[in-house]
């Protein structure tokens, strides 16, 4: 029988001899290891000695023929038949593995995995990610970008595939959700990997293929003039629950979506509570509301009043669907358009507006960092790892001073007060 060193190229051109039907071929690497090579297919198989009636004998195992098998598999799946055999167990068993593990890959296709990972995955101290953030992924892992993935098994899909489709969000220019993909992705082959789904993750070792600058803006005093302005009441925007949505994150700096979603059982006097279902850090957050704040929400108290509408949320108009109770605010992103044609400034975020309350308590009121990051929540800095294990002050006293002295310094400069009217920092808390 002759030995041959078994190559991709050998095992594609081999043909059996003219004066014969099939010829058996050894590998020069894995001696036990063979092709037999036919008219009508290659076939794979390994000699092994096998413990029968109570004496060990050679016997020769298939694997599987070469349109099932790679080289690679095959040599992998001949040496696991050697080893099982070496501890007497039957070698013919790895065939019978092979077949459950193509029927195990045909359930686990990638739309099957990704309803699986959408239900079950986990983030931060095993909760359950937000709402949006949970949408996000859904509509990015769901998108048509995947069509030609749906049926596939999620273990044929490989590091190739992933580039390819990463390639083509980088043509449309959309670079930063290039890398958002990425990281979805990311996070589902991860689970999958976790779940003995695949084997091998295609993600593992692709760097960022998108550029993306880092979130820094901070708004300019101007700036902060034009979205007040923006904000103002006219005939246009009378009655925008987003006006007064904005100027509240311009007050106090919390989340979109934790103001967006403010409950009137939240609020009692001049205190807010965030419950921690409610928070990014699932930490039940305490808010001071300045004077300024609380004469929106008495306005928007009045509004309701006259409109005769009873609801826990503060930024509802109740107009929905028959027997559909009132929800929170929605239909952010028409309503910042309509108040950046108003504002008329350079592109900015709703974020900015509590990137900007932290920085200019810094640079301009010089309120200590550790104050700031309690009264947004922040969790970094002096509140992040064992420092904020052991650091659970409140520093409320000195959080009310904060947003008291803020309120008055935004009202300075958006013009509704004169210089020389606002609160000033007691020197303790100034000073740390």
């Amino acid at each position: 029988m002759p030995r041959k060193r078994f190559t991709i190229p050998f095992v594609e051109k081999v043909s059996p001899p003219a004066d014969k039907a099939q010829e058996d071929y050894f590998d020069t690497v894995l001696p036990a290891f063979g092709l037999r090579v036919g008219r009508k297919r290659k076939t794979y198989f390994v000699m092994v000695r096998t413990l029968k009636d109570g004496a060990w004998k050679m016997t020769r195992t298939n694997l599987g023929t070469a349109t099932e098998l790679d080289l690679p598999t095959a040599r992998r799946q001949a040496q696991e038949a050697m080893n099982r055999a070496a501890q007497g167990l039957a070698p013919t068993e790895v065939k019978a593995e092979r077949k459950v593990a193509q029927i195990d890959a045909s359930r686990n296709t990638f739309v099957a995995v990704v309803g699986e990972f959408l239900r079950k995955y986990r983030g931060r101290q095993n909760r359950k990610p937000a709402p949006r953030t949970m949408a996000e992924i859904k509509r990015m892992l769901e998108s048509d970008l995947f069509a030609d993935w749906s049926a596939r098994p999620m273990a044929k899909i490989t590091k190739r595939d992933v580039m390819d489709v990463l390639d083509v969000l980088v043509e449309r220019g959309s670079e930063v959700m290039t890398n958002r993909t990425l990281a979805y992705l990311s996070m589902l082959f991860g689970s999958a990997l976790h779940r003995e789904i695949i084997t091998l993750d295609p993600t593992a070792g692709i760097k960022k293929p998108g550029a993306e600058h880092s979130r820094e803006r901070v708004l300019t005093l101007d700036e902060m003039r034009a979205i007040w302005q923006g904000t103002e009441p006219t005939q246009v925007n009378h009655g925008d629950l987003f006006t007064g949505i904005v100027r509240i994150l311009m007050f106090t700096g919390q989340r979109r979506e934790e103001v967006g979603g403010m409950r009137w059982s939240e609020i009692n006097g001049s205190t807010w509570t965030l419950p921690e279902s409610r928070t990014k850090n699932h930490r039940e957050h305490i808010v001071h509301l300045s004077e300024p704040v609380l004469a929106i929400l008495e306005d928007r108290k009045a509004e309701q009043r006259a409109m005769r509408l009873k609801t826990d949320f503060v930024f509802t108009s109740g107009i929905t669907r028959e027997g559909k109770p009132p929800t929170s605010f929605s239909g952010w992103s028409k309503s910042k358009a309509r108040l950046d044609g108003r504002a008329g400034i350079a592109p900015w975020t709703l974020h900015d507006l509590r990137r900007t309350l932290a920085t200019r308590m810094t640079e301009d009121l010089h309120i200590p960092p550790h104050v700031i990051e309690a009264t947004i929540n922040h969790v970094s800095g002096s509140r992040a790892g064992v420092a904020g294990t052991y650091n659970r002050a409140l520093y409320l006293e000195e959080r009310r001073g904060a947003l008291d002295a803020w309120a008055s310094y935004a009202l300075r400069i958006v013009g509704e007060i004169e210089a020389g009217n606002e609160v000033e920092m007691p020197r303790a808390q100034r000073q740390g």
